[in-house]
């Protein structure tokens, strides 16, 4: 089996069967980083202004970049496969998507719900989210993508070192902790980086989507989002996912009532649902190309 795929088999399975790992997802040194604690360039006019990524970002993903090469072809690609899957695992999270899910659903009454379903996000939103259908799985596929599939389609794509980069643009993109280290031109390029590196893990999780449930529905809906914006297919909005999965679950707007939720909370619980027949396909997807010898 391919070292990309034994890497990600493992990754997910440790993830979701051991959350309690998620612990090790720390993300200190990096906000350090960007503080300025051990940083030669946070003081530079370069730092300041909308290439600063290059600094704050490119230093440690280079770095990783270069141990990823020197370990290629080591050891019959143990090394390599132990990289990889200690840095996807790293990068996949930060807590179980599914653990987090549950907390809701689980919940006691609707204030506790409702405060369990503020942690789907990166950051507690402001204002606080609500219980109707389409916000719940809006919420759900969002965390979906920057907690799994992001950082899961750059692995892909570049290594160790494209899951790393995902995970710390979209740190310092989304998290307020991180983003507040950074001047404000540095941080907005950084959030503009993070819509360009979410845009094509959308575009593959919305064509998974289509095949793990209504084709017709999902095209429809992701053809309607685009003309009603009027800037063409490549606009790097991302809302054709959250459309298109809308259109995949019974979603609706309004607020769903305590005996409702008790009983069924069916949008939460089919875009669970469908958050894994997706992640099958990438994987059946992902598994052809190996059998195929395009991924190594």
């Amino acid at each position: 089996m391919a070292t990309a795929l034994l890497a990600v088999l493992v990754s997910i399975i440790l993830s979701h069967s051991l959350p309690e790992l998620g612990r090790l997802r720390h993300y200190g040194w990096f906000e350090a980083w960007l503080r300025g604690d051990f940083n030669p360039f946070s003081g530079s006019s370069s730092w300041a202004g909308r290439f600063g990524g290059w600094w704050s970002i490119g230093v440690p993903v280079a770095a990783l970049a270069l141990l990823q090469f020197l370990l290629w072809g080591q050891a019959y690609g143990f090394p390599s496969f132990l990289l990889a899957t200690i840095l996807l695992f790293y990068c996949w999270g930060p807590r179980d998507l599914d653990a987090d899910i549950g907390a809701v659903t689980h919940a006691a009454d609707r204030d506790a719900r409702i405060a369990a379903l503020q942690d789907l996000p990166a950051d507690p939103p402001s204002p606080p989210l609500g219980l109707d259908g389409r916000t719940l799985v809006d919420t759900v596929f969002r965390a979906a993508l920057t907690r799994w599939f992001g950082a899961l389609f750059w692995f892909l794509l570049l290594g160790a070192c494209g899951a790393l980069l995902y995970r710390l643009v979209q740190l310092a993109a989304q998290s307020e902790s991180f983003r507040s280290a950074l001047p404000r031109a540095h941080a907005d390029a950084l959030r503009e980086l993070h819509l360009l590196l979410d845009w094509p893990a959308a575009q593959l999780m919305t064509l998974a989507m289509a095949l793990a449930a209504d084709f017709d529905a999902v095209a429809q809906s992701w053809r309607d989002f685009h003309h009603g914006i009027g800037q063409g297919y490549l606009v790097r909005d991302i809302g054709f996912l959250f459309a298109a999965a809308r259109a995949s679950v019974d979603a609706e707007d309004e607020d769903l009532d305590d005996e409702a939720a008790n009983t069924t909370l069916l949008p939460l619980h089919q875009s669970q649902s469908l958050i894994w027949r997706i992640l099958v396909v990438w994987m059946a997807v992902l598994a052809l190309l190996v059998l195929a010898g395009w991924i190594g």
